[in-house]
């Protein structure tokens, strides 16, 4: 048979027949021969240890060797031999099978190269063989056939010198059998020694992909004793960090530990019967959307980075409260239903939240209570069984191997930041857990039913007077806010929570130079909590939202309770209750309390009996106070300047009169520089936690229980009378040069599938370019050209991922164009494209409205490694920016991204001077031609915004012949024997693969979803009853879904 499969294969029927050793060592020798008949070795390399014939930890020398004397000079004199009979030239390995019991040895084979594990041979034997390499190949190039003979045979050595011992790290996953395990390192730390060395081509931001072997570094020991090598081993092991898809560190840390290892008896068959069980949660089954999340998340970051972590914080710090963590610490947020957990490792757990389904091996799992699971059980966490929608499993040690992004491990999705892969929990994830858990953690603790948190289907949620209240809504529109019983809509999520109710009337006509329609305005910072309307739609801003925008912001709710924002579902009903800023502060400090109480109960230092519930009874004041909190007149060449309340925690300083004015932008950024200079005051520094500077106003984030909102307003009214008139100021600034190309075949596509897919026709389709410019009543050509010939100037940076915003600096360039109506659910990364009155370069493949005009190299780089960026600085420009672009063709900027993207792309730039007196010379100087041009420009708008109005009338009536109403989906919803099918992330609806009336069977397909380019199967639970049928069908292709909406009703 195998002399058959020889001749069939190989045209040669020989076989050649080995030797069995039942226990027996791979030992190889490194040889290096001058080509010319001479040839020396560098001792040998243990290389037992392998899985699959892979080898995994190799030493230099093998112990074997150094306990069987002159077995080297065998091996070596063997090696040799061989090398020197075939006039061997360069690096090679003699390789061979050694009986344990023996001694005796056979030939394996030889490698004609150099070998991964070669370093350790450097270390023992002082020589560089890659140098010795190219002299090697030097001499053959000159004629002179190779080293000499003299010079070779000179740098034999007798013996190593110490110990060295080399493991290879993998990207790969132990509880998969140790398959390959993509994904992007999140954080790459090695723990550097006396004596190490790290060969790799990782590093913070590298991708492992699936093509390759997953090979991620060889981490390397030198010392001058074998216990020494492995003590310094084990440390470098231990303490070196891979964050991102699971890695080998632990399992080669674990063999170093072994009683084998240790006297080095490893043969070939070791890993075999050596057990490795990891400290790791093994995810089954990932949920409809489970996330890690830590408390606060990021809320000093800004710059379009999310503020994230846990959406409802309260049920979040309980969990870890029980657990026995401090309140912050990472755990794994679920929504609406859970996943199905293996725990590899003992582990302390604690569910809290929602009511959920949850059983462990079958058994009722109780929430709110401090948990032990054994090593091998499985938690099966279920669907929510009442009101709210998340809750919280907290485990004793946090998830120690996922990375700290900007100080949080928090999950940020929609921008694919921070957490697990920046992404939600998938089927085959495995993270890793701590090792030790106390003793004191064993015996379980639960939380008092009268002390757990109540999610109601109707809820009340304390709010105060928002930053728009005044000029912006009428006083009707103001009270109907606080008499509406919202509904909350199917689109609901961590970014934005869109209310059902009625529309308010509105204070103005439409939103000046921030838009056309009334709830329009100039980018400004958002406050978390704050009900935002984008157009007539209001939706509530949670801790993902985008960190500025340009829609109008009333009722804030204030910090105390938004915790209920993150337990809020699709079908619940809300209603504002108005309080005052002092009686928010009262509610929070209430809040903190219970909180404490808890705390101290947990840990024996109180009892649970003293602690009050949470919601206990206040009476209101009625004084609510109002939005706007001073305000000052214009001053010569100082602004009018305005401070409006969002909210217990922000405050909008807000310059001038809803105007695009870079005398305000100015104003802005000196203030901004003010408020975080050294010199500020001290109790400034400890309660500031953010600023968002726009371009006519800044955002202040602060905590208002460590800084007085009175003595903040004091403060910030003699900054006003510090800065002065700022009308000839010079500001610092850097010009940059970008590539620019008009034709793009990505963003064709996106328009494409736009089209396809979401809105069929609109007045800014197909070609998002020649609309621009004909609501601006320009040609297409002279749209290019003020990106050819202006400058742009970058006026803020943020909303998601380093956006950046930027205006023409010649008032005669400048454009206004509203946004696509639906947004993209996909926009190619450099996409230069025009909403409302601004420009802006997407960072980052993401969803956007923005009209799509040409396509440069983005702004953004996650983990900042590139060119131009750094960990701390992930984005590229900052305030007053110039930006200036030259045509280039498609082709170019392809290669361009390519570059970008491996982290070889350099940006042009200079340092500049931005001259406030010239540019208020120009602003005067064309006055009049900007009036005529704003003139035409109106027409076009006009005759545009009447176009869209009639498509989007025709696309909204074809849509809403197929819209089922929400009150049948909440009749539905009423009948136990119904489940639904929900969206796994925010997408479009492409295609549905079931009717209405079908049978479904488990995992069947249900719909398919395109997010981000990527197509997303949605399928049936695997548990599916049989004679299940789809009852109703609640989206069509088309449409767009958040995470978590529902697609698709189920009756069994």
């Amino acid at each position: 048979m195998v002399k058959s499969r020889g001749q069939t294969l190989f045209k040669n029927p020989g076989v050649f027949i080995e030797r069995y050793y039942p226990a027996s060592h791979h030992i190889e020798v490194q040889v290096f021969g001058n080509g010319q008949g001479d040839a020396i070795h560098f001792g040998e390399r243990e290389c037992s240890i392998q899985r699959r014939h892979q080898k995994v930890i190799e030493e230099c020398p093998s112990p074997f060797v150094e306990k069987h004397p002159g077995l080297r000079e065998k091996l070596g004199n063997a090696a040799i031999s061989l090398a020197e009979s075939i006039n061997y030239g360069s690096a090679g390995t003699v390789e061979y099978l050694v009986d344990d019991k023996t001694g005796d040895f056979f030939f394996l084979e030889m490698n004609t190269r150099l070998q991964v594990e070669h370093g350790i041979t450097e270390l023992c034997y002082d020589v560089d063989l890659v140098a010795l390499m190219f002299k090697q190949a030097d001499a053959e190039l000159v004629g002179k056939e190779g080293l000499s003979k003299d010079d070779l045979k000179s740098r034999q050595s007798s013996r190593p010198h110490g110990a060295a011992i080399e493991a290879r790290v993998y990207a790969e996953n132990p509880v998969k059998n140790y398959q390959p395990s993509p994904g992007l390192l999140q954080k790459v730390e090695w723990k550097e020694i006396k004596g190490s060395r790290i060969d790799t081509w990782v590093f913070t931001g590298s991708r492992v992909t699936p093509i390759y072997d997953p090979l991620i570094a060889k981490v390397m020991h030198h010392a001058s004793s074998r216990p020494e090598a492995v003590k310094g081993m084990k440390l470098m092991l231990s303490e070196s960090r891979i964050c991102g898809p699971p890695t080998n560190l632990e399992f080669l840390a674990a063999i170093l530990e072994d009683s084998k290892f240790a006297s080095g008896d490893t043969t070939t068959s070791f890993l075999e019967s050596f057990e490795f069980s990891p400290s790791a949660i093994d995810v089954i089954s990932a949920g409809a959307y489970t996330l890690v999340q830590d408390y606060p998340g990021r809320p000093a970051v800004g710059k379009g980075i999310p503020h994230s972590g846990a959406m409802d914080p309260v049920a979040f710090q309980i969990g870890n409260m029980l657990v026995g963590n401090p309140r912050g610490t990472e755990g794994l947020e679920l929504t609406l239903t859970g996943p199905e957990l293996r725990f590899i490792r003992p582990a302390v757990v604690a569910l809290c939240g929602a009511a959920m389904e949850a059983k462990l091996d079958g058994e009722e799992f109780a929430m709110w209570t401090r948990k032990r699971i054994g090593a091998g059980q499985v938690l099966k966490i279920g669907k929510t069984t009442g009101g709210g929608c998340r809750s919280y499993l907290s485990i004793y040690g946090g998830l120690p191997a996922v990375a700290e992004y900007f100080g949080s491990k928090s999950t940020s999705p929609l921008v694919a930041i921070g957490g697990y892969q920046g992404r939600q929990l998938a089927p085959g994830d495995l993270l890793a857990t701590v090792k030790d858990i106390p003793d004191h953690l064993k015996d379980p603790v639960s939380l008092p039913k009268h002390l757990i948190p109540e999610y109601p289907k109707k809820w009340e949620v304390l709010a105060m007077v928002g930053p728009h209240d005044e000029g912006y809504l009428l006083p009707e529109d103001i009270e109907m806010i606080y008499d509406t019983e919202w509904k909350v809509s199917h689109n609901a999520s961590r970014s934005a929570i869109r209310l059902i109710g009625p529309v308010p009337k509105w204070a103005r006509k439409d939103g000046g130079e921030g838009g056309a329609h009334p709830s329009n305005l100039i980018e400004y910072g958002y406050p978390i909590g704050a009900l935002n309307w984008t157009g007539d739609d209001p939706c509530i801003f949670p801790v993902d939202c985008p960190n500025f925008g340009g829609f109008v912001s009333s009722t804030t709710v204030i910090r105390a309770d938004w915790w209920k924002l993150g337990q809020m579902k699709a079908g619940d009903t809300m209603q504002y209750t108005r309080v005052s800023f002092d009686e928010a502060l009262d509610v929070r400090s209430k809040l903190d309390e219970y909180l404490m109480g808890i705390e101290k109960s947990v840990n024996g230092k109180s009892k649970f009996d003293k602690v009050k519930p949470l919601g206990s009874d206040f009476t209101l004041s009625g004084d609510f106070g109002k939005a706007i909190l001073w305000q000052r007149d214009a001053q010569g060449n100082e602004p009018m300047v305005r401070y409006r309340q969002g909210g217990d925690d922000h405050l909008i300083v807000e310059y001038g009169d809803e105007q695009f004015d870079l005398n305000h932008r100015c104003r802005v950024t000196a203030l901004e520089k003010a408020l975080w200079a050294d010199d500020a005051p001290s109790w400034l520094r400890q309660g500031l936690v953010n600023t968002v500077g726009c371009c006519t106003s800044i955002t202040l984030f602060y905590n208002a229980q460590k800084l007085s909102r009175a003595d903040l307003i004091t403060h910030l009214r003699s900054l006003e009378d510090k800065l002065g008139d700022l009308s000839t100021m010079k500001v610092p600034c850097r010009r940059f040069r970008l590539p620019i190309s008009f034709e793009s075949k990505a963003q064709d596509e996106a328009t494409k599938r736009y089209m396809e897919t979401q809105r069929p026709h609109a007045p800014y389709l197909p070609d998002n370019l020649a609309f621009v410019a004909k609501n601006n009543a320009f040609t297409p050509q002279q749209l290019k050209d003020i990106y050819l010939n202006g400058t742009l100037i970058a006026v803020v940076v943020g909303f998601y991922c380093g956006n950046t915003v930027s205006l023409p600096v010649d008032p005669r360039q400048r454009m206004s164009c509203p946004k696509q109506n639906p947004s993209r659910v996909f926009t190619p990364e450099g996409s230069v494209s025009w909403g409302g009155s601004c420009c802006s370069i997407y960072p980052v493949d993401s969803p956007g409205g923005y009209q799509m005009t040409g396509r440069t190299v983005p702004c953004f780089d996650l983990l900042g490694f590139k060119h131009g960026f750094a960990p701390t600085r992930p984005w590229l420009f900052q305030d007053f920016d110039l930006l200036t672009f030259h045509q280039v063709s498609e082709a170019d900027v392809d290669e361009a991204l390519a570059e970008f993207r491996s982290g070889r792309y350099e940006f042009q730039w200079e340092r500049a001077t931005f001259d406030m007196a010239e540019h208020n010379d120009l602003l005067r100087d064309t006055a009049a031609e900007v009036a005529d041009i704003r003139k035409r420009q109106a027409v076009a708008q006009a005759e545009m915004t009447a176009a869209e109005n009639e498509s989007l009338a025709r696309w909204r009536e074809e849509k809403k012949r197929n819209k089922v109403d929400e009150g049948t989906i909440d009749a539905l919803l009423a009948d136990p024997a119904i489940s639904t099918i929900d969206a796994p992330v925010d997408a479009n609806v492409w295609k549905i693969e079931v009717d209405e009336g079908a049978e479904v069977k488990p995992k069947q397909v249900i719909a398919i979803l395109e997010a981000m380019k990527l197509e997303i199967s949605v399928r049936a639970p695997d548990d599916v009853e049989p004679g299940t049928r789809v009852e109703k069908l609640l989206v069509a292709p088309g449409e767009t879904v958040s995470a978590g909406g529902k697609i698709a009703l189920l009756k069994s």
